[in-house]
Protein backbone atom coordinates (compact mmCIF):
# COMPACT_ATOMS: atom_id res chain seq x y z
CA UNK A 1 0.00 0.00 0.00
CA UNK A 2 1.52 3.24 -1.09
CA UNK A 3 1.11 6.17 1.26
CA UNK A 4 0.60 8.60 -1.60
CA UNK A 5 -2.41 6.59 -2.82
CA UNK A 6 -3.89 6.72 0.67
CA UNK A 7 -3.48 10.49 0.97
CA UNK A 8 -4.76 11.01 -2.57
CA UNK A 9 -7.85 9.04 -1.58
CA UNK A 10 -8.35 11.19 1.51
CA UNK A 11 -8.03 14.36 -0.56
CA UNK A 12 -10.49 13.16 -3.20
CA UNK A 13 -12.96 12.09 -0.52
CA UNK A 14 -12.82 15.52 1.11
CA UNK A 15 -13.37 17.24 -2.24
CA UNK A 16 -16.26 14.98 -3.23
CA UNK A 17 -17.84 15.23 0.23
CA UNK A 18 -17.71 19.03 0.01
CA UNK A 19 -19.37 18.86 -3.41
CA UNK A 20 -22.00 16.49 -2.02
CA UNK A 21 -23.15 18.71 0.84
CA UNK A 22 -22.38 22.20 -0.51
CA UNK A 23 -25.66 22.48 -2.40
CA UNK A 24 -27.85 20.96 0.29
CA UNK A 25 -29.97 22.46 3.03
CA UNK A 26 -28.74 20.19 5.81
CA UNK A 27 -31.68 21.00 8.07
CA UNK A 28 -34.12 19.83 5.40
CA UNK A 29 -31.95 16.79 4.72
CA UNK A 30 -32.08 15.85 8.41
CA UNK A 31 -35.85 16.37 8.53
CA UNK A 32 -36.20 14.04 5.54
CA UNK A 33 -34.02 11.42 7.19
CA UNK A 34 -36.17 11.54 10.35
CA UNK A 35 -39.28 10.72 8.32
CA UNK A 36 -37.84 7.46 7.00
CA UNK A 37 -40.12 4.43 7.34
CA UNK A 38 -37.78 2.10 9.22
CA UNK A 39 -39.86 -1.00 8.50
CA UNK A 40 -38.44 -1.02 4.96
CA UNK A 41 -34.93 -1.49 6.34
CA UNK A 42 -35.70 -5.09 7.30
CA UNK A 43 -36.41 -6.47 3.79
CA UNK A 44 -33.66 -4.22 2.44
CA UNK A 45 -31.02 -5.66 4.76
CA UNK A 46 -32.32 -9.19 4.16
CA UNK A 47 -31.90 -8.69 0.41
CA UNK A 48 -28.41 -7.25 0.92
CA UNK A 49 -27.18 -10.11 3.12
CA UNK A 50 -28.60 -12.69 0.73
CA UNK A 51 -26.28 -11.07 -1.79
CA UNK A 52 -23.38 -11.40 0.65
CA UNK A 53 -24.24 -15.06 1.09
CA UNK A 54 -24.25 -15.54 -2.68
CA UNK A 55 -20.78 -13.97 -2.77
CA UNK A 56 -19.62 -16.76 -0.47
CA UNK A 57 -21.13 -19.40 -2.77
CA UNK A 58 -19.52 -17.79 -5.82
CA UNK A 59 -16.14 -17.69 -4.09
CA UNK A 60 -16.45 -21.33 -3.05
CA UNK A 61 -17.03 -22.19 -6.72
CA UNK A 62 -13.98 -20.20 -7.82
CA UNK A 63 -11.84 -21.94 -5.19
CA UNK A 64 -13.19 -25.45 -5.77
CA UNK A 65 -10.74 -28.26 -6.29
CA UNK A 66 -7.53 -28.60 -4.32
CA UNK A 67 -8.42 -25.76 -1.94
CA UNK A 68 -12.16 -26.46 -1.77
CA UNK A 69 -14.06 -24.57 0.95
CA UNK A 70 -17.76 -24.34 1.66
CA UNK A 71 -19.66 -21.09 1.36
CA UNK A 72 -20.25 -21.12 5.11
CA UNK A 73 -16.51 -21.37 5.76
CA UNK A 74 -15.86 -18.45 3.40
CA UNK A 75 -18.61 -16.19 4.75
CA UNK A 76 -16.41 -14.78 7.58
CA UNK A 77 -13.67 -13.94 5.06
CA UNK A 78 -16.17 -12.10 2.86
CA UNK A 79 -17.41 -10.03 5.82
CA UNK A 80 -13.84 -9.32 6.98
CA UNK A 81 -13.13 -8.08 3.46
CA UNK A 82 -16.00 -5.61 3.71
CA UNK A 83 -14.63 -4.48 7.08
CA UNK A 84 -11.22 -3.88 5.52
CA UNK A 85 -12.63 -1.77 2.69
CA UNK A 86 -14.84 0.19 5.07
CA UNK A 87 -12.45 1.16 7.86
CA UNK A 88 -8.86 0.44 6.76
CA UNK A 89 -6.86 2.52 4.27
CA UNK A 90 -6.15 1.76 0.60
CA UNK A 91 -9.04 -0.71 0.21
CA UNK A 92 -7.29 -3.30 2.33
CA UNK A 93 -10.32 -5.59 2.34
CA UNK A 94 -9.33 -7.70 -0.64
CA UNK A 95 -5.88 -8.36 0.82
CA UNK A 96 -7.35 -8.87 4.28
CA UNK A 97 -9.71 -11.65 3.23
CA UNK A 98 -6.99 -13.35 1.17
CA UNK A 99 -4.70 -13.15 4.22
CA UNK A 100 -7.46 -14.55 6.45
CA UNK A 101 -8.01 -17.44 4.06
CA UNK A 102 -4.31 -18.21 4.01
CA UNK A 103 -4.12 -18.23 7.80
CA UNK A 104 -7.31 -20.22 8.46
CA UNK A 105 -7.69 -22.43 5.37
CA UNK A 106 -4.04 -22.73 4.21
CA UNK A 107 -5.00 -21.38 0.77
CA UNK A 108 -2.05 -19.55 -0.86
CA UNK A 109 -2.41 -15.79 -0.89
CA UNK A 110 -1.87 -15.47 -4.64
CA UNK A 111 -4.48 -18.14 -5.39
CA UNK A 112 -7.09 -16.31 -3.30
CA UNK A 113 -6.14 -12.97 -4.82
CA UNK A 114 -6.49 -14.37 -8.35
CA UNK A 115 -10.03 -15.50 -7.57
CA UNK A 116 -10.81 -12.09 -6.07
CA UNK A 117 -9.57 -10.38 -9.24
CA UNK A 118 -11.89 -12.64 -11.25
CA UNK A 119 -14.76 -11.63 -8.97
CA UNK A 120 -14.06 -7.95 -9.51
CA UNK A 121 -13.95 -8.33 -13.28
CA UNK A 122 -17.29 -10.15 -13.35
CA UNK A 123 -18.73 -7.53 -10.98
CA UNK A 124 -17.55 -4.78 -13.31
CA UNK A 125 -19.25 -6.45 -16.26
CA UNK A 126 -22.54 -6.66 -14.35
CA UNK A 127 -22.24 -2.98 -13.41
CA UNK A 128 -21.83 -2.07 -17.08
CA UNK A 129 -24.92 -4.15 -17.92
CA UNK A 130 -26.90 -2.38 -15.17
CA UNK A 131 -25.86 1.02 -16.52
CA UNK A 132 -26.83 0.02 -20.06
CA UNK A 133 -30.25 -1.16 -18.86
CA UNK A 134 -30.98 2.09 -17.07
CA UNK A 135 -29.30 4.45 -19.51
CA UNK A 136 -32.14 4.97 -22.06
CA UNK A 137 -34.59 6.20 -19.41
CA UNK A 138 -31.91 8.24 -17.65
CA UNK A 139 -30.73 9.98 -20.82
CA UNK A 140 -34.28 11.06 -21.55
CA UNK A 141 -34.32 13.01 -18.29
CA UNK A 142 -31.13 15.03 -19.01
CA UNK A 143 -31.32 18.28 -20.95
CA UNK A 144 -27.58 19.06 -20.88
CA UNK A 145 -26.09 17.78 -24.16
CA UNK A 146 -22.52 18.11 -22.85
CA UNK A 147 -23.39 15.93 -19.86
CA UNK A 148 -24.86 13.29 -22.18
CA UNK A 149 -21.69 13.18 -24.28
CA UNK A 150 -19.52 12.94 -21.14
CA UNK A 151 -21.59 10.08 -19.75
CA UNK A 152 -21.41 8.22 -23.05
CA UNK A 153 -17.61 8.50 -23.18
CA UNK A 154 -17.22 7.40 -19.55
CA UNK A 155 -19.46 4.42 -20.20
CA UNK A 156 -17.55 3.52 -23.36
CA UNK A 157 -14.19 3.67 -21.58
CA UNK A 158 -15.45 1.58 -18.66
CA UNK A 159 -17.05 -0.98 -20.97
CA UNK A 160 -13.88 -1.40 -23.02
CA UNK A 161 -11.73 -1.71 -19.87
CA UNK A 162 -13.84 -4.38 -18.18
CA UNK A 163 -14.53 -6.26 -21.41
CA UNK A 164 -10.79 -6.40 -22.16
CA UNK A 165 -10.05 -7.62 -18.62
CA UNK A 166 -12.83 -10.21 -18.95
CA UNK A 167 -11.43 -11.53 -22.24
CA UNK A 168 -7.93 -11.76 -20.76
CA UNK A 169 -9.21 -13.77 -17.79
CA UNK A 170 -11.30 -16.06 -20.01
CA UNK A 171 -8.34 -16.66 -22.34
CA UNK A 172 -6.03 -17.34 -19.39
CA UNK A 173 -8.52 -19.82 -17.91
CA UNK A 174 -9.48 -21.64 -21.10
CA UNK A 175 -6.01 -21.68 -22.70
CA UNK A 176 -3.53 -21.47 -19.78
CA UNK A 177 -0.56 -22.81 -21.75
CA UNK A 178 -0.84 -20.24 -24.55
CA UNK A 179 -1.57 -17.49 -22.05
CA UNK A 180 1.46 -18.40 -19.96
CA UNK A 181 3.70 -18.33 -23.02
CA UNK A 182 2.47 -14.85 -23.89
CA UNK A 183 3.01 -13.60 -20.33
CA UNK A 184 6.47 -15.17 -20.21
CA UNK A 185 7.34 -13.50 -23.50
CA UNK A 186 6.40 -10.12 -22.00
CA UNK A 187 7.53 -10.28 -18.39
CA UNK A 188 10.68 -12.39 -18.65
CA UNK A 189 12.10 -9.66 -20.87
CA UNK A 190 11.02 -6.85 -18.57
CA UNK A 191 11.86 -8.30 -15.15
CA UNK A 192 15.44 -8.69 -13.89
CA UNK A 193 16.72 -12.28 -13.85
CA UNK A 194 16.74 -12.41 -10.05
CA UNK A 195 12.94 -11.95 -10.04
CA UNK A 196 12.16 -14.69 -12.59
CA UNK A 197 11.76 -17.45 -10.03
CA UNK A 198 9.35 -15.40 -7.92
CA UNK A 199 7.44 -14.38 -11.05
CA UNK A 200 6.97 -18.02 -12.04
CA UNK A 201 5.75 -18.93 -8.55
CA UNK A 202 3.23 -16.08 -8.53
CA UNK A 203 2.07 -16.93 -12.05
CA UNK A 204 1.57 -20.59 -11.12
CA UNK A 205 -0.62 -19.58 -8.17
CA UNK A 206 -2.53 -17.15 -10.37
CA UNK A 207 -3.41 -19.84 -12.90
CA UNK A 208 -4.33 -22.10 -10.02
CA UNK A 209 -6.84 -19.44 -8.97
CA UNK A 210 -8.39 -19.55 -12.44
CA UNK A 211 -8.81 -23.32 -12.33
CA UNK A 212 -12.61 -23.20 -11.99
CA UNK A 213 -13.07 -21.24 -15.24
CA UNK A 214 -12.00 -23.82 -17.80
CA UNK A 215 -15.23 -24.00 -19.81
CA UNK A 216 -18.04 -21.70 -20.98
CA UNK A 217 -20.62 -23.34 -18.64
CA UNK A 218 -18.36 -22.62 -15.65
CA UNK A 219 -17.94 -19.01 -16.78
CA UNK A 220 -21.71 -18.80 -17.17
CA UNK A 221 -22.21 -20.01 -13.59
CA UNK A 222 -19.93 -17.30 -12.20
CA UNK A 223 -21.65 -14.68 -14.36
CA UNK A 224 -25.05 -15.87 -13.15
CA UNK A 225 -23.99 -15.65 -9.51
CA UNK A 226 -22.55 -12.17 -10.12
CA UNK A 227 -25.80 -10.97 -11.67
CA UNK A 228 -27.84 -12.39 -8.77
CA UNK A 229 -25.54 -10.81 -6.16
CA UNK A 230 -25.98 -7.33 -7.57
CA UNK A 231 -29.73 -7.71 -8.15
CA UNK A 232 -30.14 -8.52 -4.47
CA UNK A 233 -28.02 -5.51 -3.53
CA UNK A 234 -30.19 -3.34 -5.76
CA UNK A 235 -33.08 -4.71 -3.72
CA UNK A 236 -31.70 -2.68 -0.81
CA UNK A 237 -31.67 0.43 -3.01
CA UNK A 238 -35.33 -0.24 -3.86
CA UNK A 239 -36.37 -0.79 -0.23
CA UNK A 240 -34.55 2.38 0.83
CA UNK A 241 -36.37 4.44 -1.77
CA UNK A 242 -39.69 3.04 -0.52
CA UNK A 243 -38.63 4.05 3.00
CA UNK A 244 -38.38 7.63 1.70
CA UNK A 245 -41.63 7.41 -0.24
CA UNK A 246 -39.87 7.54 -3.61
CA UNK A 247 -41.06 5.68 -6.70
CA UNK A 248 -38.09 5.55 -9.06
CA UNK A 249 -38.18 2.83 -11.75
CA UNK A 250 -36.07 -0.22 -10.95
CA UNK A 251 -34.01 0.50 -14.07
CA UNK A 252 -33.01 3.84 -12.52
CA UNK A 253 -31.82 2.02 -9.41
CA UNK A 254 -29.83 -0.44 -11.50
CA UNK A 255 -28.08 2.48 -13.18
CA UNK A 256 -27.49 4.17 -9.83
CA UNK A 257 -25.99 1.01 -8.33
CA UNK A 258 -23.85 0.35 -11.40
CA UNK A 259 -22.54 3.90 -11.67
CA UNK A 260 -21.70 4.22 -7.97
CA UNK A 261 -19.82 0.93 -7.89
CA UNK A 262 -17.86 1.77 -11.03
CA UNK A 263 -16.95 5.12 -9.48
CA UNK A 264 -15.89 3.38 -6.26
CA UNK A 265 -12.72 2.30 -8.08
CA UNK A 266 -11.51 5.91 -7.70
CA UNK A 267 -9.07 6.23 -4.76
CA UNK A 268 -10.91 7.41 -1.66
CA UNK A 269 -10.95 7.35 2.11
CA UNK A 270 -12.10 4.12 3.78
CA UNK A 271 -15.79 3.45 3.17
CA UNK A 272 -15.83 5.40 -0.13
CA UNK A 273 -16.66 8.63 1.71
CA UNK A 274 -17.63 11.38 -0.72
CA UNK A 275 -16.92 9.23 -3.79
CA UNK A 276 -20.23 7.48 -3.19
CA UNK A 277 -22.22 10.50 -2.02
CA UNK A 278 -21.56 13.32 -4.50
CA UNK A 279 -22.19 11.29 -7.68
CA UNK A 280 -25.16 9.58 -6.05
CA UNK A 281 -26.85 12.87 -5.22
CA UNK A 282 -26.10 14.25 -8.69
CA UNK A 283 -27.49 11.17 -10.44
CA UNK A 284 -30.67 11.13 -8.36
CA UNK A 285 -31.15 14.85 -8.92
CA UNK A 286 -30.85 14.24 -12.66
CA UNK A 287 -33.55 11.58 -12.28
CA UNK A 288 -35.94 14.25 -11.03
CA UNK A 289 -35.54 13.90 -7.25
CA UNK A 290 -35.11 17.15 -5.29
CA UNK A 291 -31.54 17.74 -4.12
CA UNK A 292 -32.39 17.56 -0.41
CA UNK A 293 -34.39 14.34 -0.76
CA UNK A 294 -31.62 12.90 -2.93
CA UNK A 295 -29.08 13.88 -0.27
CA UNK A 296 -31.13 12.28 2.51
CA UNK A 297 -31.57 9.09 0.49
CA UNK A 298 -27.93 8.73 -0.59
CA UNK A 299 -26.49 9.54 2.84
CA UNK A 300 -28.89 7.09 4.52
CA UNK A 301 -28.24 4.42 1.90
CA UNK A 302 -24.50 4.86 2.38
CA UNK A 303 -24.89 4.42 6.14
CA UNK A 304 -26.98 1.26 5.72
CA UNK A 305 -24.51 -0.18 3.22
CA UNK A 306 -21.63 0.63 5.58
CA UNK A 307 -22.70 -0.01 9.19
CA UNK A 308 -24.32 -3.49 9.36
CA UNK A 309 -21.73 -5.34 7.26
CA UNK A 310 -18.90 -3.50 9.04
CA UNK A 311 -20.21 -4.66 12.42
CA UNK A 312 -20.53 -8.23 11.17
CA UNK A 313 -17.02 -8.04 9.71
CA UNK A 314 -15.66 -6.64 12.98
CA UNK A 315 -17.26 -9.51 14.87
CA UNK A 316 -15.48 -12.06 12.67
CA UNK A 317 -12.23 -10.05 12.71
CA UNK A 318 -12.15 -10.23 16.52
CA UNK A 319 -13.38 -13.83 16.67
CA UNK A 320 -10.69 -14.98 14.25
CA UNK A 321 -7.96 -13.22 16.24
CA UNK A 322 -6.74 -11.03 13.37
CA UNK A 323 -4.60 -7.95 13.98
CA UNK A 324 -4.08 -5.05 11.59
CA UNK A 325 -0.47 -4.61 12.73
CA UNK A 326 0.36 -8.20 11.74
CA UNK A 327 -1.30 -7.79 8.36
CA UNK A 328 0.79 -4.70 7.55
CA UNK A 329 4.00 -6.60 8.26
CA UNK A 330 3.18 -9.48 5.92
CA UNK A 331 5.24 -10.07 2.81
CA UNK A 332 3.40 -11.39 -0.22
Amino acid sequence: MKRWIYWLGILLSVIFLYIAISGLDLNNVWLSIKTIDLIWLLPGLLSYFIGVGLRSIRWSFLLKGKYSSTAWQLFPSICIGYLGNNIFPARAGEFLRAYHLREKRAIPFTTSLASIIVERIFDGLVMIVFILLGLPTFMGKIDNHTAIILIQWILLAGSVLFLLAFLIVVFSAVAPDKSQKMLDFIFLKILPAKWHEKYRAILARFFEGLGSLQSLPQIGIVLGFSLSIWLFETGLYWCMQRAFGLRLPFSDLLLLNGALNILSTIPSAPGYVGIFDAPGISIMSAMGTSANIAGAYILSLHAVLWLPITLVGLFFFIREGLQWSKLKSQQY
